[in-house]
């Protein structure tokens, strides 16, 4: 076992700092070996990763960060023979969630230990690969706002989410899978391949990264009264009442209509033409927890 953790030290006000310290005090890893490596700029983590499952010489390449860094690793080991693995330590941290890795240090330092795999999919959205939820809309739009905030974190999203509520209307948009084409409103359209956002905000209750699918979540402009029922429904992953959503999975579509800003695994993107979809299945080798 060879383990190459990737560090970037922004995510989570500088948390992934301490990772060098807690591993060295932990008897689990003193026969491991290991290196840690630290991200210098939006981007690098996805070159540190690229060079090292080249080489071929780690069996584990683990993401220290939050799912902007998850999305750089993880996406550029598709296809590789390392595993895949993340020590959550960004401010939703949705997809170390889904899979049920652990938020704290040490337990998830253990967890990546584990010699057990699985394979997941990931989603292309015009050029751009995700593992977790992409999208328009409402979400994009915060994404956009958060990403010019210098300080980051929940209050940080929270502000900014209340920022873009006040200005944002719902769009139509035309939606062709399988072979039709369906036009629909939505205030928030995401793109789902893993289940929540973070912090259990659950925006797919039906999404796998294992199925070969993409989950097309359609959410109209919820009643003000009917806000906390929202919420509520979102933290339980529970949307199956509300009237005015709609879950589709499918292989492949294309989203047309007023689309500019996108975002990526909570990344700020924009698209100068339609959506286009694509699911690739099984590409990632990941550090599974069951055996």
């Amino acid at each position: 076992m060879k383990i190459l953790f990737i560090i970037n030290p922004v995510s989570g006000s500088g948390a992934g700092n301490k990772l060098p310290k807690v591993i060295a005090g932990m008897p689990e890893y003193k026969d491991v070996d290991y290196q840690i490596v630290f991200t210098e700029q939006v981007g690098h983590a996805a070159i540190l990763a690229k060079e090292a499952s080249v080489d071929g010489n780690y069996t584990h390449i683990i993401a220290v960060g939050g799912d902007g860094t998850v999305n750089e690793v993880g996406t550029t080991l598709y296809g590789s023979n390392s595993a895949f693995g993340v020590i959550p330590v960004g401010s939703g941290n949705g997809f170390a969630r889904h899979v049920k890795y652990s938020l704290s240090m040490k337990k998830a330092l253990r967890q990546m230990l584990s010699t057990h795999y699985s394979y997941i999919d990931m989603v292309e959205m015009n050029g751009h690969f995700f593992l977790n939820v992409s999208g328009v809309g409402f979400d994009a739009e915060i994404a956009h706002t958060f990403g010019k905030f210098k300080m980051r974190g929940v209050i940080s999203y929270i502000c900014a989410a209340l920022k873009v509520l006040f200005f944002y209307k719902e769009k139509e948009y035309d939606i062709t899978y399988d072979g039709k084409t369906i036009r629909k409103k939505g205030f928030i359209l995401s793109f789902a391949n893993s289940s929540q956002y973070g912090n259990n905000v659950h925006i797919a209750p039906h999404a796998s990264l294992k199925n070969g699918m993409v989950s097309i979540c359609i959410m109209r402009c919820p009643p003000f009264f009917g806000i906390g029922f929202l919420l509520k429904s979102l933290l339980r992953a529970d949307l199956s009442q509300l009237k005015y959503y709609e879950e589709i999975q499918c292989k492949e579509a294309v989203i047309d209509g007023s689309i500019r800003n996108i975002h990526v695994d909570g990344e700020p993107f924009t698209a100068n033409e339609p959506i286009r979809l694509k699911v690739h299945a099984g590409g990632i080798k990941i550090i599974s927890l069951r055996t």
